[in-house]
């Protein structure tokens, strides 16, 4: 079906392609900020000549073109002039730093849809959103009035090169019109046949054939369909007769189509001579094929459902019943055969079965039902495919799209929870200075902190499960990793389970964060000892290996190519199925109540996910476990380790002047306080447009912006760059409780960025102030 414009999708859909004519890149930069910011997938080019413009309206379709009005040598007037003469409907804003009246008025007089002062460049969304709006509903205008102009001669079209014959038979079975097919069929001109009629041309006779559909049709109001021969032309038509009614709903003609099915009929006929031939082409087919009567009974199967539900013979499979021994869900079964009952054929039914054996196949469905001689319901005859490859893949499907809504709510929910550990960590440590070693207060205070200290743990672990945690990737060799970890985890399991590694002596290289790698390895050990409480063996093995296309295919999100695979396997009790289907999902644990968070395994999955990799499991009840981790190999070297970083010294007072913002008001008063008490001068805003004014209103040096990353109306990142366009020299700290891709794209931290993860304590934040004012000005 022909789409209208109106299907188009609105710009809050996303996709934007846009000719920029700017040739001040700060301006430029602050145009895509705006556009990206409120949600456009924006693609853009930028010319800053004519020659460029005319070029690209040539060879390129765009949704806006944005225009300096002064460019040098040539004003957006000129623009606007090669625009029109490209004949191309592209909405066109002027954007100018300064622009008059009448230079207004006349740009809009001209084509311009519309202008937007750059001093109030905020504007600009929402006059692109109008714009394109404006567009879309101009190019519906067009397409419903061309349908209106064109639908006429588009049926007068129609009419004559449908391939069938085709006539408009008056009630008294004139015929009133003819197609070019019809006429042809009869060798005569559509002319020749106006006002004759059609049991005359088409049977020869002078009075309607005996039993007439036409007649009933007629009659009743309803389409009539029967085969017709015309015996002149040897031929067997599928004939269907129409009603064509007036204003009052009276039948007052009919539209008869006719179809040849002379070869059809003709095959029809060799296949009922050819029975032996049918049985075998059933017999061969590589679908399951079967009859069954109305209780489910089998009459006849052949040989690929044998093999599908591997019985060990036809007749094996003919002594089963469909409902009672394949369907799994005999009322599932019963609701089939209703199903077959009441619409007489099922197409692409999907349903799940059972294999002899009680394994599960899922099979997709086609067939008919069968009558008797007297009409009555016989059984029916069901095509089986076996979809369970598909089906698992699709299940893969489901079950991510799954962990993806429910990491997105954790990052949510971890986002909030951390500005209030900051605020419950923050004012314990500034009570804990006040409060003696022998204050009876103290120990109240202490357990405050160490509640918030665990809720902060439980905190990084749903960001980890989300893919929100702030992530320092190197260049790692993993069979070190599971050497540096092994005396830690012989410690951690006990004496009664035997641990072992195999490890590859040429293993490629990953990039991940060593910590967090050694934290997957840990909750899997964890995991593995917990699943063996009798002992047993658990085995570290990495490996190389070469995920083929085949591969892939049948494991949703994987790409074909080399990777590193650590796995953890155990001897323990192993899980079934629906354990399974669940092991990965926050809060879901197989352990007694107290005895787990049902954290683990989603930050193992969170961890490996947000490094690029992929995990799967296979286990089966009583037969172990063993978690296998693909991380995609790397072409870099390993970094020599580093030191230990070294302790921290006691600082001396700060006395520069910050300015912190941030909307939590008690993450705000709170880190105000701290660094106040350690001498530092403090502005304080609680969103970047009360920041921008008191950084433009204060008259001394401001060394460093404090700033949280997400806030309403402007990032943290926005407002920092729209900060250094008025003082270059500015020093930026930014803070967070979850990954932002405006600071940390996907989790990873961009090099030279100064970054504080919430929730902090007082001690953290002042040495990270610190040293973001100590760090070497970056290069321009």
């Amino acid at each position: 079906m022909k789409k209208t414009p109106a299907d188009k999708p609105l710009p809050s859909a996303r996709p934007l392609r846009a000719l920029i004519l700017e040739d001040n890149p700060h301006d430029l930069e602050r145009m895509v900020a705006l556009l990206k910011g409120v949600g456009y997938a924006l693609s853009f080019k930028v010319v800053d000549s004519l020659a460029p413009l005319q070029q690209q309206l040539a060879q390129a379709d765009y949704d806006l073109i944005l225009a300096d009005y002064d460019l040098r040598t040539w004003t957006a007037m000129d623009a606007l002039e090669i625009l029109k003469k490209s004949r191309k409907d592209v909405p066109f804003v002027v954007v100018a730093g300064t622009l008059g009246g009448l230079a207004a008025v006349e740009c809009i007089k001209q084509g311009a849809a519309d202008y937007v002062l750059k001093n109030r460049l905020q504007r600009l969304p929402v006059v692109v959103e109008r714009v394109l709006r404006d567009k879309a509903h101009r190019e519906e205008a067009a397409w419903l009035q061309e349908q209106i102009h064109s639908a006429q001669k588009e049926w007068e079209l129609t009419f004559d090169v449908v391939p069938d014959p085709v006539f408009l038979v008056d009630r008294h079975h004139r015929i009133q019109r003819a197609n070019r097919a019809a006429a042809a069929l009869l060798g005569l001109e559509p002319p020749q046949l106006i006002d004759k009629y059609c049991y005359e041309v088409l049977h020869d006779r002078a009075e309607p054939v005996p039993g007439c559909p036409v007649q009933r049709m007629l009659m009743t109001g309803k389409e009539e369909r029967c085969d017709i021969e015309v015996g002149q032309l040897g031929k067997v038509f599928d004939a269907t007769a129409s009603p064509l009614f007036d204003s009052s709903r009276a039948v007052r003609g009919s539209v008869h189509v006719l179809r040849d099915i002379t070869d059809r009929k003709r095959e029809e006929e060799a296949l009922r001579r050819s029975e032996a031939s049918y049985r075998s082409l059933i017999l061969g087919a590589t679908y399951g094929i079967f009859g069954c009567d109305v209780n489910g009974k089998f009459l006849a199967v052949n040989p690929a459902l044998v093999a599908m539900l591997g019985y060990e013979s036809e007749a094996d499979l003919l002594a089963a019943n469909l409902v009672r021994d394949v369907i799994r869900d005999p009322d599932e079964g019963a609701r089939l055969l209703q199903q077959y009952r009441q619409k007489g054929r099922v197409d692409g039914l999907e349903a799940q079965w059972r294999r002899k054996d009680g394994t599960p196949v899922q099979v997709r469905l086609s067939g008919r039902t069968v009558l008797d001689e007297r009409g009555a319901l016989e059984g029916c005859e069901i095509i089986a495919e076996d979809a369970s490859e598909r089906w698992h893949l699709e299940e893969q499907l489901r079950r991510a799209q799954k962990m993806e809504a429910v990491g997105r709510l954790a990052g949510g929910v971890a986002h909030d929870f951390n500005n209030l550990l900051t605020i419950v960590m923050g004012y314990s440590d500034l009570l804990l200075e006040r409060f003696g070693a022998t204050d009876a207060m103290r120990a109240y205070v202490e357990e405050i902190k160490k509640a918030g200290q665990r809720a902060a743990s439980l905190t990084r672990q749903l960001l980890a499960f989300g893919r929100r945690q702030v992530l320092a990737p190197q260049v790692l060799d993993l069979n070190a990793v599971v050497t540096n970890v092994d005396k830690m985890l012989r410690r951690l399991i006990g004496a009664n389970i035997e641990l072992s590694a195999v490890l590859e002596p040429d293993l490629g290289r990953v990039k991940a964060d060593p910590g967090q790698i050694e934290q997957v390895i840990l909750n899997l050990v964890i995991n593995a000892r917990d699943a063996m409480p009798q002992g047993g063996q658990l085995t570290l093995e990495t490996a190389n290996v070469e995920l083929n296309e085949g591969y892939a295919r049948s494991h949703e999100s994987v790409l074909p190519g080399r990777y590193v695979m650590l796995a953890v396997s155990d001897s323990g009790m192993g899980m079934d199925a629906e354990t399974q289907a669940h092991i990965f999902e926050p809060f879901f644990t197989t352990k007694k109540e107290g005895k787990g968070t049902g954290l683990g395994l989603a930050t193992v999955y969170g961890i490996v996910k947000q490094s690029g990799g992929h995990i799967w499991l296979y286990s089966e009840p009583n037969q172990g476990t063993a978690f296998k981790i693909y991380l995609p190999t790397v072409p870099q070297a390993v970094r020599k380790a580093v030191g230990a970083a070294p302790e921290r010294r006691s600082l001396r007072r700060g006395s520069e002047t910050i300015l912190l913002v941030e909307d939590e008001e008690g993450v705000r008063d709170l880190a105000g306080r701290i660094l106040e008490l350690k001498g530092y001068k403090v502005i304080m805003a609680s969103n970047p447009t009360e920041a921008a004014q008191a950084f433009e209103r204060h008259e001394g040096p401001i060394h460093l912006l404090l700033t949280d990353v997400v806030m309403p109306t402007m990032s943290g990142r926005q407002l920092a760059e729209h900060l250094a366009l008025l003082r270059p020299e500015l020093k930026v700290l930014y803070m967070s409780g979850y990954t932002d891709n405006a600071i940390v794209p996907h989790g990873i931290l961009e090099e030279g960025v100064q970054f504080l993860q919430k929730p902090f304590t007082p001690d953290s934040l002042v040495h990270k102030v610190r040293e973001a004012l100590d760090a070497p000005q970056p290069a321009a």
